[in-house]
């Protein structure tokens, strides 16, 4: 009976850490998984902050979009369905032209070790998109109106 106690002990204390861990602004494991991607996959156009400044930036006819304000440009609402079908390449983007963007989708599914695994596939363009829903700027708040 008393392991039971230490389980539910440690099994308490790692939510807490969990909970913690979110409510201060750390990223989730999903998270980080994307951030992880994205150093990989998307930071040579989009910059180390993702503000479009990245090494490849100048190269480019367009200049790339600004990854962290995709929701204030869209009224505050992140567009996830919208940045999941831009990534995974059902959803073109005027601005990366006929091919300038890779279709993440496709080289996820090169990348992973069953190039059929669909599932791995959506794992890591969530993981992805949660990174990138992660790391909006808050939209500046209206001061109230003056009477």
């Amino acid at each position: 009976m008393k392991s039971h106690g230490l389980w539910r002990s440690t099994a308490a204390m790692g939510f807490l850490l969990v909970i913690g861990g979110s409510a201060r602004g750390e990223e989730s494991v999903p998270a980080q998984a994307g951030h992880n991607l994205y150093e990989q996959h998307c930071m040579v156009c989009h910059g180390l902050r993702a503000h479009g400044d990245g090494p490849l930036a100048d190269e480019l006819k367009v200049a790339p979009a600004d990854l962290t304000t995709i929701a204030k440009r869209r009224g505050g609402v992140f567009p996830e369905p919208e940045v999941r079908e831009i990534i995974d390449g059902r959803r073109r983007v005027r601005g990366h032209g006929p091919a300038k963007m890779p279709l993440w989708g496709k080289v996820f599914a090169y990348d992973a070790a069953d190039a059929t695994n669909e599932v791995e596939v959506r794992d890591r363009i969530a993981s992805l998109v949660e990174y990138l829903k992660s790391i909006q700027v808050a939209a500046p708040v209206a001061p109230p109106p003056q009477h």
